[in-house]
């Protein structure tokens, strides 16, 4: 089981830094007695709590330590921006190929709908010129036989309605 810096130099979250300073004393001192005997968890231990007074008596490393153990409790993973200059350098070219990478594809995307786009425009364009022609070509009415000439031909449309035959024949019977 993990342990915070705190659970190892025993102190409280909420502890000041002359609490944190005395209770690191202590457990460095009880360490020290255990290195002396050759224990090997002593040294392992006391690095760790060597550690963790870097960290705790630094206020702005302990306020990053406290966001991070706040969000691990409740299953947040946080991540922080990199204090050393290589770390920072690193992060920085990664966003930058993140980005190139972002624009390629964007790109990409772009110019396949873009050619889409233009092969639609130019089927639409095709079949509105055909209709276009069609409404424009003339009508042939009664097409006579080959033989007998040439047909008429009729230029424009009559476009209002036709009124039946036998309704102006009713009108004159009454």
């Amino acid at each position: 089981m993990k342990r915070s810096f705190y659970e190892m130099i025993g102190v409280a979250h909420d502890a000041d830094q002359t609490a944190i300073t005395t209770a690191y004393t202590q457990v460095i001192e009880r360490l020290n007695d255990g290195i002396k005997r050759g224990a090997e968890d002593a040294t392992m231990e006391a690095q760790l709590v060597r550690d963790g007074y870097q960290i705790l008596s630094d206020p702005a490393k302990r306020a990053r330590y406290d966001a991070k153990l706040s969000a691990a409790e409740s299953g947040v993973q946080l991540m922080f921006f990199p204090d050393d200059k290589k770390d920072q350098k690193k992060l920085g070219m990664q966003a930058v190929v993140f980005a190139l990478l972002a624009t390629t594809f964007v790109g990409v995307v772009f110019w396949q709908m873009n050619r889409k786009i233009n092969e639609v425009r130019v089927d639409y364009e095709t079949v509105v010129a055909r209709k276009q022609a069609a409404q424009k070509a003339p009508v042939v009415i009664d097409a006579p036989p080959p033989d007998q000439g040439a047909p008429s031909v009729v230029t424009t449309v009559r476009t209002e309605p036709v009124i039946a035959a036998g309704a102006g024949e009713k009108e004159a019977r009454r």
